[in-house]
């Protein structure tokens, strides 16, 4: 399962305001450098039945099958830079 750290959760919530929902994270096709799948992150009202849900102090975080498999064992962080958040993956 991916944990999620505080600042990550914090920045989370800050992405997702006062709108209800998660943050869904979804596969798409393989990087160009060989790293495995390419992410993408969008705020999203509901999960999709096949989400797996992680919770993190409020901020839900729903991962597609593929999402949730390529990040079993890792870890979200992130950092605020001025007016922009930077996430990251690395290993748990």
């Amino acid at each position: 399962m991916l944990t999620i750290t505080p600042d990550a959760a914090d920045a989370l919530r800050a992405v997702l305001g006062a709108k209800e929902g998660g943050v869904r994270i979804s596969t798409g096709d393989q990087s160009l450098n060989g790293g495995g799948p390419n992410l993408t992150l969008e705020v999203v009202p509901e999960p999709e039945p096949e989400d797996e849900i992680v919770d993190a102090e409020g901020a839900q975080v729903f991962l597609d099958p593929a999402a949730a498999g390529a990040l079993d064992g890792k870890v979200l962080d992130a950092e605020r830079e001025a007016d922009a958040v930077r996430f990251s993956v690395f290993e748990g």
